[in-house]
């Protein structure tokens, strides 16, 4: 049979920019914007619904690699636990990862079954705009075609040189052989799925019932379309095989049995409502906190644990970004909590949501783990702390027999430290340096809410905000450091009235070996914020290694008057981590005494200078 030639109407496709990655991110962002507007058309609770949507995001990244690794990758997966560096994908790899975690999700998140329904038409218009790229770059090309619909790709895309290793075209020719736009295809079939979708939404069907039927239609569609791509374009069950004389792709024969399942489940759904009542309204879901933070803290973990190679830039900037935001929200909700029913949790996050998201901009080359370590490198954190204390003070500032006045405090504040350390060793030309020279720099920003507990019922809130630069020097025995503030700090000096401190100063001492046992003395430590830095004596370890540490101690307050019988010391903890050579999260807590009281969070990410 002759070879297929292009006809004057074949379409010629350049070769031209990374068109994959441009609508691959365009897919993820307007499957988001969608998913937004589906959470707020349905009433779901801001917080929570990011947290499912970041929950079902990620496995389903994962999933479309999980699903096209080779035999040789999965190996290396088991050996390292780590996901190998690939860029093979298969979008039913992400819809079976995510269509098994979303039940486990939706369940301990407090959703129906109707918030399946939410997930439908998003997914198959990010999909219409996914299949553009595809379409553009030529993976998932088609077999060759003599029809004047037929794509013809140029030197060095895909099917050029599928072609050209099949012996089909010769090398060095103009452009591929014209194949079917399977590509093409697909778009049509998602565009379909999406219209049947609409068309449908006033049903009065029981919840999932939309999702099943965007599954069995787009399984069933992809099972046609099959038929007219070419296997080297299929990452996935590619190989032929015969049952009862018929051949069909190992993927078409899990097609064959799967459309049909899903079809058959959404018609059953759909059955219950013509013979007994119709399906119940969807009641908005409860939002949970401490939930939410949970599921965040684990999404962390597991992006950490998944290694640097697992998730592309786009893709970490997607799932940081959406975790980022609860944490923004979760944050100020405590601000709303601690600032009165006047303020609004959104605006009080939108600080501290510009914060956070310089860190995710900012933190996507990786610390390569397996070189040396850099000679130098940059540490960006971003920490968190609330917390409340009891003063005395006289509202005047003028001593004598002024009579003092209790005052109660809540703060919550933010930091963000950017620091350039440079290590201990012989550089180029000779240079010798014993110690690690770390300078950095920290910001700190946050809200004091001041009540007094006389008779007069006022409320004051006072913006904190502090400048404060540092320099620390380690050895492995003896640390230094020392740091200055500038700004609104807090209400830190004596007999400053209703005057807050706008100047003070930081101290550190260390002895002993970090990695062992150590000993370490502070004064106003700020590693989480100000508002009521407290003066730390402690010791600490690091459990034979650097993954851990582990400080533990007594803590004071600044020098303000305490209620009689009240006193000024706290025990504190504090406890690390590092799950990988570039990350570092920690947290800190004061207790043992009702009148000083303090936690913080930091997560803390290393960046190899160049």
């Amino acid at each position: 049979m002759p070879l297929p030639t292009p006809t004057p109407w074949t379409l010629a496709i350049p070769h031209g920019p990374d068109y994959y990655s441009i609508f691959y991110v365009a897919g993820f962002g307007v499957n988001l914007i969608l998913l937004l507007w589906e959470g707020r058309s349905r009433g779901y609770p801001w917080r929570s619904w990011l947290v499912l949507l970041a929950c079902v995001a990620l496995p389903f990244i994962v999933g479309t690699k999980l699903l096209a690794l080779s035999a040789q990758e999965w190996q290396a997966l088991v050996a390292t636990g780590q996901l190998p560096a690939s860029e093979a994908r298969s979008v039913l790899g992400g819809a079976l990862a995510s269509g098994i975690c979303l039940p486990l999700l939706r369940r301990a998140l407090g959703y129906s079954r109707h918030v399946y329904d939410a997930f439908a038409l998003p997914l198959c218009v990010a999909l219409v705009v996914q299949c553009v790229g595809c379409l553009l770059t030529g993976c998932c090309f088609g077999v060759p075609t003599a029809g004047n619909w037929g794509l013809t790709y140029a030197p060095d895309t895909l099917p050029y040189l599928v072609q050209v290793y099949q012996g089909v075209l010769p090398a060095g020719a103009a452009h591929s052989l014209p194949v079917h736009p399977t590509q093409g295809y697909a778009l049509l079939l998602c565009a379909a799925v999406a219209m049947v979708l609409l068309l449908t939404r006033h049903r009065q069907w029981p919840g999932g019932s939309w999702r099943w039927l965007q599954l069995g239609l787009l399984l069933a569609g992809r099972f046609v379309l099959e038929f007219w791509r070419d296997p080297a374009g299929e990452p996935v069950g590619a190989e032929l095989h015969t049952h009862a004389g018929l051949a069909l792709l190992q993927l078409q024969w899990a097609l064959l049995l799967t459309a049909p399942l899903a079809l058959g489940w959404w018609w059953r759904l759909v059955r219950q409502v013509r013979h007994r009542a119709p399906a119940a309204a969807e009641v908005a879901p409860p939002n949970f906190p401490s939930r939410n933070l949970l599921a965040v803290a684990g999404m962390l973990a597991l992006t950490a644990w998944l290694g640097p190679w697992a998730l592309s830039a786009p893709e970490i900037v997607v799932i940081k970004a959406l975790l980022l935001a609860v944490l923004g929200l979760e944050g100020g909700a405590l601000l709303f909590r601690a600032g009165g029913a006047g303020w609004q949790p959104g605006r009080v996050a939108l600080p501290f949501g510009l914060a956070s998201l310089v860190v995710v901009l900012t933190s996507q080359t990786p610390l390569d783990s397996a070189r040396t370590p850099p000679q130098k490198y940059y540490t960006l954190s971003g920490g968190f702390s609330a917390g409340r204390f009891l003063r005395e003070q006289n509202s005047t500032g003028c001593g004598g027999a002024t009579p003092l006045e209790q005052y109660r405090h809540r703060y919550a504040t933010g930091t963000i430290d950017f620091s350039r350390t440079r290590m201990a060793g012989v550089y180029p030309y000779g240079e010798v340096h014993k110690a690690d020279r770390t300078i950095g720099i920290r910001l700190h920003a946050g809200l004091d809410h001041e009540t007094p507990l006389s008779p007069d019922n006022y409320s004051r809130r006072t913006l904190l905000a502090a400048f404060n630069p540092y320099v620390q020097i380690d050895r492995p025995r003896l640390g230094i450091g020392g740091g200055i503030l500038f700004g609104a700090l807090g209400y830190h000096k004596y007999r400053f009235g209703n005057q807050i401190s706008i100047l003070d100063l930081q101290a550190s001492v260390r002895v002993g070996e970090r990695e062992k046992v150590y000993g370490l003395v502070e004064y106003n430590y700020l590693g989480y914020g100000t508002a009521n830095p407290q003066q730390r004596v402690g010791v600490g370890t690091g459990l034979g290694g650097t993954r851990w540490q582990l400080l533990a101690g007594v803590a004071s307050a600044k020098l303000y008057d305490m209620p009689i019988g009240a006193s000024r010391w706290s025990g504190f903890v504090e406890a690390g981590v590092r799950p990988t050579p570039a990350w570092q999260l920690s947290s800190f807590a004061i207790f043992g005494n009702p009148n000083q009281q303090q936690a913080g969070l930091r997560i803390s990410r290393r960046i190899m200078a160049r």
